[in-house]
């Protein structure tokens, strides 16, 4: 089991973020994306650039969906593209770590969004990052602004007069997760896929005549992937309606001049839930508090580290255990981690491909037939297409 690590130098999806802020002639706080990965012309010379996102479309499921030929909207982009480049997502390759970074153009060391759980030491509780509450019976909610950190790309843009739109579920409009991803923008929200090309095509005349940026996000991929498996039927089935709004999107953007981007967050890798491994109560009483992270990377905060490595789960053939402070000195999370580092506890359990790790928070425990999280190819490796439309 080797981990494959993010590579924050210049081609991770930290720095397409960054190559949006200095397309705009705003200095990112970390370097853009290698010329080899993004050319920076096809971003500076835009009228506007739109970015989609395709929650868990990672670099293995785009790649079935060109070969099945059931993407044809797909197909044409990649064919007006000079290729599909392939990023690493960021370290935990999860969605609460991987949206803020592009969202902000900071790594996970540097916004400080760990994990899907994570220990707040600033309220005393493990938090649930997602629903920005905490993660054991009974929740409490969380407020956002006691994990913001740095501003987002729309702030930093709406403050030198630039256009900066989310376009989103209307369900998620107003959380505290959303809040902090979308802080500064003017947040559409749809009820279905068929609004987002309606929501988008209006914008982008309203907008006409300005130089803006239009963020675009899908969830479902990533919710049946877990459900089903990131290659199953339900998924293609899935892929075949996002290539359909796709084809949409791609003439709006025509429509309108500008620079189409298509990338994901992370990637999936398909899961056996009879290979699930389960964290107990005996290992339990070894913690300081319960596991953070998630089922594909877990962190373990020890009260005593001798007796939870003596334990027998971390010996498990189907785990990798790294100290966390090894994965921050090969740099994992992309820094330091520095007032973050209580978040991350002592020990990272990596389950082999296929496994998973679950822990009863209260709710019970319901293994996944896919997952993310962890460094594996499958859940590391993002596309990226990019096509001018000017």
């Amino acid at each position: 089991m080797s981990p494959l690590l993010p590579d924050y130098a210049g081609g991770s999806i930290a720095n397409l973020a960054a190559s949006l802020l200095q397309s705009f002639g705003i200095e990112p706080p970390n370097p853009p994306c290698r010329p080899g990965l993004l050319d920076p012309a096809l971003l500076a010379q835009a009228p506007g650039v739109v970015l989609l996102v395709c929650d868990a479309l990672g670099r293995g499921q785009l790649d079935q969906a060109l070969a099945s030929n059931r993407a044809p909207n797909l197909t044409k982009l990649v064919a007006q593209s000079a290729g599909v480049a392939t990023l690493t997502s960021v370290f935990p390759t999860t969605t609460t770590s991987a949206l803020p970074s592009l969202c902000t153009a900071l790594t996970p060391a540097q916004h400080g969004m760990l994990g899907m759980r994570q220990w707040l030491e600033e309220i005393g509780a493990l938090a649930d990052m997602l629903r920005f509450r905490t993660a054991t019976e009974p929740p409490q909610p969380i407020d956002a602004d006691q994990v913001r950190r740095g501003p987002t790309l729309y702030t930093q843009l709406r403050d030198r007069g630039f256009p900066a739109v989310a376009i989103s579920a209307k369900a998620h409009e107003g959380t505290g997760f959303t809040s902090l991803l979308h802080e500064g923008a003017e947040y559409l929200g749809y009820e279905g896929q068929s609004e987002i090309p309606h929501l988008l095509h209006t914008s982008l005349a309203r907008h006409r005549g300005k130089r803006a940026f239009h963020y675009v996000y899908w969830p479902l991929v990533d919710t049946l992937s877990h459900i089903y498996g990131p290659f199953s039927e339900p998924c293609a089935l899935e892929l075949e309606f996002v290539d359909l709004m796709l084809g949409k999107v791609m003439d709006a953007c025509a429509q309108a001049g500008h620079t189409l981007l298509l990338t994901a967050d992370h990637g999936h890798i398909a899961l056996d839930p009879d290979r699930a491994l389960t964290i107990g109560q005996d290992l339990g009483r070894l913690l300081s508090y319960p596991p953070a992270g998630g089922r594909r990377a877990c962190y373990l905060a020890a009260k005593n580290l001798g007796a939870l490595l003596d334990h027998p789960l971390p010996h498990h053939p189907d785990l990798l255990v790294v100290p966390t402070d090894q994965a921050i000195a090969q740099n994992w999370f992309g820094g330091d981690c520095g007032r973050f580092r209580s978040r991350l506890g002592d020990l990272i359990l990596l389950p082999a491909e296929g496994c998973q790790l679950m822990y009863d928070y209260g709710q019970g425990t319901h293994p996944n037939r896919g997952g993310h999280a962890g460094p594996s190819p499958e859940e590391m490796l993002v596309p990226l297409v990019a096509v001018s439309y000017c």
